[in-house]
């Protein structure tokens, strides 16, 4: 009985955490439906997880984690000043322009519900996901294979054509419409691997939300 308890009370506390963040902001609204949808499994539930965003970064390299500084950072479409703006900045090292795909940490209970977590995820082009922790409960981190990295400038010069900055926020946000894409392909195929008895309280929030 010990791990039910411990299973249900993690969960309802990530419940209650998913609407305190959205409360003041710190929630991706754009991915309120496909988090309900996690929270509607019985045997499921997401920690930090994010739609997908455009970034410029302040590194050697853009995958690099130390010594690394994010500068800027959007879920939505950017437009062409807010990049010129940056460029103006002074910078450390390298400055890029870096687009990413949506990420979901989804713990589980089992590895039934893993494996049915994990083929609703590369249905819907989720194609680098896994089981990250066996542990109990287990997590399973959805990830696309959508990304963009652009080099804007080196330590001393931009690199970039001012007149190329419109076409480079372009592709940006072509990209980040294809990572958004991802989004609502997951929700379908979560949808259409619904579970007949679902968890209580998502299902009263979603009944309001009109998700049901």
């Amino acid at each position: 009985m010990g791990k039910v308890r411990d299973w249900n009370q993690e969960k309802l506390e990530a419940w209650q955490r998913l609407w305190e963040d959205l409360e003041i902001g710190y929630l991706d609204t754009d991915i309120l439906d496909v988090l309900v949808e996690f929270f509607l499994r019985p045997k499921a539930f997401t920690k930090s997880s994010c739609s997908g965003r455009i970034t410029v970064i302040d590194a050697d390299y853009p995958w690099s984690k130390e010594e690394t500084a994010t500068i800027f950072k959007k879920h939505e479409p950017v437009k062409s000043v807010e990049i010129e703006r940056l460029l103006k900045v002074p910078r450390s090292t390298r400055l890029w322009l870096s687009v990413q795909g949506p990420i979901y940490h989804v713990y589980v209970r089992d590895f039934e519900e893993a494996k049915v977590i994990l083929e609703a995820a590369r249905e819907a082009g989720f194609k680098h996901s896994g089981i990250m922790v066996l542990g109990y409960p287990m997590l399973v981190e959805l990830r696309t294979g959508v990304r963009a990295d652009i080099l804007l400038a080196d330590k001393q010069e931009v690199l970039i054509k001012e007149e190329r900055i419109e076409d480079i926020v372009s592709i940006a946000n072509d990209v980040l419409a294809q990572a958004k894409e991802r989004n609502r392909r997951l929700l379908r195929a979560l949808r259409e691997r619904r579970p007949q008895e679902l968890w209580q309280p998502a299902r009263e929030k979603a009944k309001q939300l009109g998700l049901l």
